[in-house]
């Protein structure tokens, strides 16, 4: 094209990627420090990794950089984009996934010069000790805004800022979020001290973007809506009425009583049950009153913005669910509430006389028009729930010329099945094609997936998240004008999400701009302090030399555990195996049996508690159950009586010592503390050995066949019932081990390949 300038690097294909005076003005301060790229989508997040990545390989040719995103799809759209543009050999760039054995995982690692892995992967594979990050010069981070809590994100970064040699972290996302407290995490985990925002306004954005339509288009329910939410409304007053006697609220106006008032009020009184030594029973009965608004509430919220037909089907599986054998009383009293009956009745009713919604001729008439005025167009509608996709998807089948196609993810909801990653693949191939010209998408079609560009895009119904509006609108408007237009039921939720997404997408980027200054800030701090963090390394050095001589050995199943990370990041080498006994091995003699707070309650309801107490006793002179979480009596429902009989058993009745903890990094110090005086102190050495508790044949052969990749004792039980044997299961072939319920293709190739591979052993 004449005129055109295009980016000439030895790593990038010549006319390959043209200059855009944003994209260089970002890669000029992201060459320099860690940066968060907050950029619309479809105008060149990959572009810049890839820029970041060929300044980062040029600079320091014997070191590798490595994409991250957290799905798989996402990973091999960054891999073939990466291709297409580097000058780099095919074999110096490609995908490591948890399907390749760790060996070869290894191998793979050492010839690259590009590795692109979802969080997961790589985490495993740090935390297990496969490899280092000394060598990786460029870390990208797509999809930043999930940088929060126990993503693995979190970790990832924080032990490659500790053990590079050379670390560049790249951030990239299209929003992070309006919370001032969430940007403040994303950018504290993942070290960040510069931030690039730009929008679609931005000055030198805009000249390469075409015009974006966005408008909303109000709708007003009908008459007898008003009727149903009137009488799912007194069902909720007769709940609060009772919670306000007691004293916990000060009203009973639904109007001014939030879902989240209530969510706190539930743990409130909890709390109040959990510390008292004989409760009253108003106080259990309130429990029950919350957990039954709370379903309330969302039968509102399912009426207003999606319909008839989704609150019909929410109210028959309250009552479906009622019918079983054991269910709570909150589920029993819905069930029989003759408010929710009576909105049941109505229901019936409008269903008779095709009433649905009134966004859904809105909707089929825009989705005409559109295809009137262009019939190549491409349109993609979101909504919150499947039923509604559902409904969508016949609607819009029967009544417009369109044809459409349901994309949802790959769970599955009762007799809902959900898609394959190769289902859902095919499908986006499809659309692209034209085969399919409507996507009807959950929130599986906001991130991660390269689906193409579309003239128009639909919101069934307002999200008050910014993050969900920016992705959503980022479907259409990048190399074509767009048009978004969001359907708005007046006097509903949908009012109040709507602008809440719209203030909450204006406050992010006034916060932006506020953390970018603060960030800068920061790295000058962090630079004043040099000095002083070198002087107190050089004052612990001998502490860090103890600390290298500690090993932990970590049960398999607990590797992605909180406690685990922390142990990590403690500098504890870990030996990961799996375990018949305990979760954590700090010497010959003492094993650990690690649980939260709320796993701790349910293994006293299903008695698994007992029994691993008492193999731990039997096995390990020194035993110890650790319980993380600041309240054993607030996080679970159960009985507190129960708690204190279990904990009073594990003490008298199996001599185990019992330790509770806060949080997983006061557990990861205390393991930290107990390993090093057993190790350093009293001189006992680490083994896997203990006094193994005998096991029933039946046993040994589940555990066994749990130990394959991606099984678990569940699968391992359906396993040998359906092939009778290990020798009959160990000849299977693929198509015949995938004939097992949760035994998908992929999974059955991995337990093939496992029996098929040559063993190599790892030096």
């Amino acid at each position: 094209m004449s005129g055109t300038e295009f980016v000439q690097h030895p790593l990038i294909k010549p006319n390959s990627i043209t200059k855009r005076l944003y994209q260089e003005t970002i890669i000029g301060t992201a060459i320099k420090w860690n940066t968060l790229v907050v950029l619309p989508t479809g105008v060149g997040k990959t572009v810049i990794a890839i820029l970041a990545a060929a300044y980062q390989l040029q600079r320091f040719p014997n070191s590798r950089c490595v994409v991250l995103a957290p799905t798989k799809p996402l990973v091999l759209q960054h891999l073939k984009t990466f291709q297409d543009f580097m000058t780099l050999p095919m074999d110096k760039m490609e995908i490591i996934t948890g399907e390749v054995t760790p060996h070869k995982r290894l191998k793979l690692w050492d010839t690259l010069q590009l590795a692109f892995m979802t969080p997961q992967v790589l985490q495993n594979d740090v935390l297990a000790g496969r490899y280092r990050l000394e060598d990786v010069s460029l870390l990208v981070v797509d999809e930043a805004h999930r940088a929060i809590g126990d993503y693995a994100y979190v970790f990832i970064a924080g032990q490659y800022l500790k053990q590079s040699r050379f670390p560049l972290l790249l951030a990239l996302t299209a929003s992070p979020g309006s919370e001032i407290q969430k940007i403040r995490e994303i950018v504290t985990n993942l070290g960040i001290t510069n931030i690039e925002l730009r929008t679609r306004d931005s000055p030198d954005v805009a000249p390469y973007l075409p015009p974006l339509e966005f408008e909303w288009q109000e709708v007003k329910l009908p008459e007898r809506f008003k009727q149903i939410g009137d009488a799912i409304r007194r069902a909720i007053k007769t709940r609060l009425v009772p919670i306000k006697e007691a004293g916990f609220i000060n009203t009973s106006d639904i109007r001014r009583v939030s879902v989240r008032q209530i969510l706190q009020l539930q743990r409130d009184i909890q709390q109040r049950i959990a510390v008292e030594t004989s409760p009253p029973s108003h106080l259990f009965q309130l429990v029950s009153h919350c957990a039954a608004l709370l379903r309330l509430y969302h039968s509102v919220e399912l009426l207003e913005t999606q319909g008839v037909t989704a609150l019909h089907r929410y109210i028959e599986g309250i009552q479906k669910e009622a019918q079983r054998g054991k269910t709570s009383k909150a589920i029993r009293g819905l069930a029989q509430d003759p408010h929710l009956l009576e909105a049941q009745q109505i229901l019936r009713e409008l269903i008779s006389d095709h009433v649905e919604h009134s966004k859904l001729p809105v909707l089929v008439n825009i989705v005409k028009n559109q295809l009137k005025n262009n019939p190549s167009s491409r349109i993609m509608v979101f909504t919150r729930y499947r039923d509604t996709a559902k409904l969508l998807e016949t609607t819009l089948s029967t009544s417009t010329s369109s044809r459409p196609i349901r994309f949802i993810g790959q769970a599955s909801r009762g007799d809902d099945r959900g898609l394959t990653q190769k289902e859902q693949g095919q499908i986006l191939q499809l659309f692209r094609e034209g085969t399919y010209n409507v996507l009807v998408a959950t929130s599986v079609g906001e991130e991660g997936l390269d689906i193409q560009e579309c003239d128009l895009v639909l919101f069934y119904e307002a999200v008050p998240s910014a993050v969900r509006l920016i992705q959503r609108r980022g479907r259409t408007g990048r190399t074509q004008p767009g048009r978004v237009i969001v359907l708005v039921a007046l006097g509903t939720r949908d009012q109040g999400y709507y602008w809440a997404a719209i203030h909450r997408e204006a406050k992010m980027k006034e916060l932006l701009k506020e953390m970018n200054v603060m960030s800068r800030e920061i790295e000058r701090e962090r630079k004043q302090s040099t000095l002083k963090e070198f002087m107190k390394s050089q004052a612990s050095d001998e502490s860090s030399q103890d600390k290298d001589l500690i090993t932990i050995v970590v049960d398999n199943r607990e590797l992605r555990s909180a406690i685990t990370k922390a142990l990590k990041e403690l500098d504890v080498k870990l030996e990961v195996e799996a375990l018949e006994v305990g979760d954590y091995l700090l010497s010959d003699r003492v094993a650990v049996e690690a649980k939260t707070s709320d796993d701790f309650a349910q293994s006293i309801i299903d008695r698994r508690l007992f029994t691993q107490l008492g193999h731990l006793k039997e096995s390990f002179p020194v035993p110890l159950l650790l319980i993380t979480g600041s309240s054993l009596y607030g996080s679970s429902a159960i009985n507190p009586a129960a708690i204190r009989g279990a904990l009073s058993s594990a003490i008298i009745d199996f001599n185990v010592p019992v330790v509770n903890v806060r949080n997983p990094k006061e557990a990861a110090a205390l393991l930290f503390a107990i390993a090093r005086q057993e190790q350093s102190t009293r001189k006992h050495t680490l083994s896997i050995r203990g006094k193994k508790p005998v096991l029933t044949m039946a046993t040994l052969q589940e555990y066994i066949v749990a130990s394959l990749p991606g099984v678990n004792t569940t699968l391992a039980k359906r396993l040998l019932t359906h092939f009778g044997s290990i020798a009959t299961l160990v000849n299977a072939s693929p198509k015949q081990l995938s004939e097992v319920h949760g035994i998908g293709n992929t999974k059955a190739q991995s337990i093939r390949e496992a029996f098929d591979t040559k063993y190599e052993p790892e030096n």
